[in-house]
């Protein structure tokens, strides 16, 4: 039985639902106040920085794994102002160090602006500490380009992740799985609408099957060891299964990780809802014995 702080939490999704018709400027305002709304973990130090020219932060609470983590938000939306929640409640449960980046968002910058920024912060990390582990994590759109940089990185001979954490990924931009159509009467956020409204802003006329937006497609021939996490009352689920067979079939290591009656991206609230938290601790402790910190 869902709890009482999901119950609510999923009524004030559907009361006051995210409208894109008002726009990009007016929806990132709304994005970014969750800065206001949701102070970072406690024992967090957060610097600004730069990652190759790409505005960043570091989120510091230990000498443990290393990760870059990569926003959600349809690649029009978020930031990591939006998100300095969730990344240093990753950071903290770590005992690590995260980098995120303010990759750049359309349809000012469509594809492939966004692989760009995430491969030249790759690229600055490894160079600035040669040999250094990192593992890559992200949400939704975040999750995708978390698919999309470790494939530009293995395709350009750069250092691949120790791991991949994808958090509700969106890797398919024709929007085809049945998902849709099953889940859309149970899904509080997210609809087939929602999802071509971003995928045509950030492609800007760019084919839907090109590996590098839509990861699905992509050759995932030797990926790293990668979980999946994925709430079963989103739209989005399909796309979490199909990549994670796409993956086996491609020898990767693979973990899908379902939780029963979550919404879309739950570990943003894991101030509130216990699973979020617990999601995001999870994630820490796969990333952690990638690693050998476990």
């Amino acid at each position: 039985m869902a709890s009482e702080t999901l119950t609510t939490l999923v009524a004030q999704f559907r009361k006051r639902p995210l409208d894109l018709a008002d726009g990009e400027a007016v929806n990132r305002a709304k994005y970014d106040r969750f800065a206001e709304l949701f102070p970072p973990a406690e024992g967090v130090t957060i610097t600004p920085m730069t990652l190759g020219g790409v505005a960043a932060e570091r989120h510091v609470a230990g000498d443990g794994p290393s990760v870059l983590y990569l926003h959600g938000g349809g690649y029009t939306l978020g930031s990591i102002r939006s998100h300095r929640h969730l990344i240093s409640k990753l950071a903290a449960d770590l005992q690590g160090v995260v980098y995120a980046i303010d990759y750049r968002l359309a349809p000012e910058a469509p594809f492939p602006a966004a692989v760009d920024d995430a491969v030249a912060a790759w690229r600055e990390l490894h160079e600035s500490d040669p040999g250094r582990a990192i593992s890559v994590m992200g949400d939704s759109a975040g999750g995708g380009l978390s698919f999309a940089l470790t494939i530009a990185a293995r395709d350009q001979g750069l250092p691949a992740p120790r791991a991949l954490v994808a958090i509700s990924p969106w890797v398919d931009m024709t929007a085809s799985s049945s998902s849709y159509e099953f889940l859309s009467g149970v899904d509080p956020i997210l609809s087939r609408q929602d999802i071509v409204w971003h995928s045509g802003r950030y492609l800007a006329g760019a084919d839907l099957l090109t590996g590098l937006a839509s990861p699905l497609f992509a050759d995932l021939k030797g990926l790293p060891p990668t979980l999946i996490q994925v709430g079963d009352h989103e739209v989005l689920f399909g796309d979490s299964v199909r990549i994670h067979q796409r993956l086996i079939a491609a020898g990767v290591d693979t973990e899908l990780s379902l939780w029963k009656d979550m919404f879309h991206v739950w570990h943003f609230y894991w101030r509130q809802l216990d699973e979020g938290a617990q999601a995001i601790a999870a994630a820490a402790r796969f990333i952690r014995r990638q690693h050998g910190a476990a």
